[in-house]
């Protein structure tokens, strides 16, 4: 496969691996529950119809969807393991893609380790490079990781990742794909980094800011020994970013089309450059479908519409 690759975490998405939910999830049964970390059994019809109508709202954008049952198609181990894992339709979180190619996250939840393999599988069918792997003691997973324009790598110290995790991930990418490698701590209760920031633009984000003001970020560069030390907002503000805060009731609920719009903060902040927000919900003939979730996409996969709310932080992760 030709054209695979991310370098920045905004722009035009072009192809994608998804995977379509199916008979796995019967397996979320109210004995299994903790083992798959659901709150509740799933209705099937209903999950499938909400992710059949955000499938078409990426092909009607143009995205080339790469279904995963239809990339492993002959492999029938990797097609009965799929049959068994109900949370395999978050494919975001078990490889993040960059420039050079892609690394396969370390679920840390017992129910999802195992599930990257089945991504590597499909990589190595497209002719996608594998550039490494997290593994344990190390975890971290695709919603923990994103990036600040083209020369830095981000990975949040949260819930769902570990100083193992990150240093790993430093390691396949600092000097090769970025410059910088930026760890940030979250305070406890925080499963990702991408349910309370999104880069919309080259200088533009969405960000739930009181996270981010507990600890000090360690900011590493290609060539020097010892990171330096910086508030995430301060590096933000360092590179000229404008900031679009949300709310804590944005960040549970999602935002409000009036936000989204064309009229709203992101649509202002994008006017002048030629681009009109994904989901205009307010513009004539804009989309009427709910768009997906805050997080920005660093992996090859998409925002996923969820089964469940968090007991936790209700980020929209799993």
């Amino acid at each position: 496969m030709t054209g695979f690759g991310v370098r920045t975490a905004y722009g035009s998405l072009k192809r994608v691996v998804m995977h379509r939910p199916g008979p796995e999830l019967d397996r979320v049964t109210a004995e299994t529950l903790k083992e798959f970390n659901f709150e509740r059994p799933v209705h099937r019809e209903s999950f499938v119809a909400d992710y059949d109508a955000m499938l078409r709202l990426f092909r009607g954008h143009g995205v080339e969807t790469l279904l995963l049952r239809e990339i492993l198609a002959g492999d029938q181990d990797a097609l009965g393991y799929l049959d068994h894992r109900p949370n395999m339709t978050y494919t975001r979180d078990l490889a993040a893609v960059f420039s050079r190619g892609a690394v396969l996250m370390g679920p840390w939840l017992k129910g999802r380790r195992g599930d990257q393999h089945m991504m590597a599988r499909a990589f190595q069918r497209l002719g996608v490079p594998i550039l490494g792997a997290i593994e344990p003691p190390g975890y971290l997973e695709g919603g923990g990781v994103t990036l600040i324009g083209e020369d830095t790598a981000v990975a949040s110290l949260c819930d769902r990742a570990n100083e193992e995790g990150t240093r790993a991930l430093r390691e396949i990418l600092l000097g090769k794909d970025v410059r910088y490698f930026l760890e940030v701590p979250l305070p406890f209760g925080h499963i990702h980094i991408d349910g309370i920031f999104m880069v919309l633009d080259e200088k533009l984000s969405l960000i739930h800011e009181d996270p981010f003001r507990v600890f000090p970020c360690r900011l590493y560069e290609a060539g020097r020994a010892e990171p330096r030390h910086v508030l995430f907002r301060e590096f933000l503000d360092q590179r000229g970013f404008t900031c679009i805060p949300i709310t804590l009731e944005e960040r549970l609920g999602g935002p409000s089309p009036r936000q989204l719009s064309w009229t709203g903060p992101v649509g202002r902040a994008l006017h002048g450059k030629g681009r009109r927000p994904l989901h205009d919900l307010s513009a004539p003939g804009g989309l009427r479908q709910p768009g997906p979730r805050l997080p920005g996409r660093t992996s090859c996969s998409p925002p996923i519409p969820r089964a469940r709310s968090r007991t936790s932080s209700r980020q929209a992760d799993r």
